[in-house]
């Protein structure tokens, strides 16, 4: 990757709102954001558009958010990809899964924007060193 290209992020959440909120943080922290609404979609987006990271919610239609991150996490070509997921229900079992599953972070919505940049940031400096 060129160093002065902005680094990628993949959102998947069904929720728009959720989705223009995360895109404009995002943005803001100057990265390139591409978006999609649920998990099928963002296991195909991830295999080809390569984001550096990858915030997936957990409730979404069809393949839901822990479904994806199982399946990203097994095929070689995304599975080193970090991925965060949120979650409208902050249940322990759910962040437990997540975490097994090979989630970097696991974060209950509603959540700080601010803090969630801050965040990734942190993981993909950690994955550049």
């Amino acid at each position: 990757m060129n160093p002065t290209s902005a680094k990628k992020v993949l959102i998947a959440d069904d929720e728009i709102y959720m989705v223009r909120l995360l895109e404009m943080t995002f943005k803001k922290g100057g990265f390139e954001v591409v978006s999609c609404r649920d998990g099928n979609e963002a296991l195909a987006t991830a295999a080809t558009a390569q984001p550096q990271l990858i915030v997936l919610d957990v409730i979404m239609p069809g393949l839901d958010g822990l479904g994806a991150l199982r399946q990203l996490k097994e095929n070689p070509v995304t599975k080193d990809i970090p991925v965060v997921v949120l979650s409208a229900k902050g249940h322990a079992l759910t962040r437990v899964e997540a975490e097994l599953a090979g989630a970097v972070m696991f974060l209950t919505k509603p959540f700080s924007p601010n803090q969630l940049l801050g965040e990734v940031k942190k993981i993909l400096d950690e994955k550049i060193k």
